[in-house]
């Protein structure tokens, strides 16, 4: 089923169903105005993964520079484990190949730290209390240009 998936730039009818999935997925989920928002400004790009019209996941990119911040990916509790989120992220390197990119993640998030260390992520930092409900670590991972 999966391979069928497309990646199409984001618009303002994909916001709430880009909340609601992350909703499902953070205990601190953005909420519909700040990918509104994120939607508004040119250095942001936000993708979905669709299947028929539904959107199963999504990426969201700012620029900054020359590097690439990873601000937040999610796919939808029932599709996870279906390779959508190395897919969303794969797309998003092919497209910004000279790019660095920059990501956080929750320490205790051990499948998605695993999934960016695949994709030639690698840690070169770590945020002590960085989240919020819970308190929690961040993980800083980026992918280094010259990553193939």
């Amino acid at each position: 089923m999966m391979q069928k998936v497309e990646f199409i730039a984001a618009n303002k009818s994909h916001i709430s169903a880009i909340a609601e999935i992350a909703r499902r997925s953070f205990p601190d989920p953005w909420s519909e105005t700040v990918f509104s928002q994120t939607l508004q400004n040119q250095n942001n790009t936000i993708w979905c993964a669709m299947l028929d019209n539904r959107i199963y996941g999504y990426l969201v990119l700012s620029r900054s520079g020359d590097n690439m911040s990873v601000d937040d990916i999610a796919v939808h509790p029932d599709f996870r484990r279906q390779g959508i989120a190395k897919l969303l992220l794969v797309q998003a390197h092919r497209q910004f190949p000279d790019a660095e990119f920059w990501l956080e993640v929750r320490a205790s998030n051990t499948a998605a730290i695993a999934l960016y260390t695949a994709l030639g992520y690698v840690q070169v930092g770590l945020r002590k209390r960085y989240y919020l409900d819970p308190i929690e670590d961040a993980v800083l991972m980026t992918r280094f240009k010259d990553v193939k």
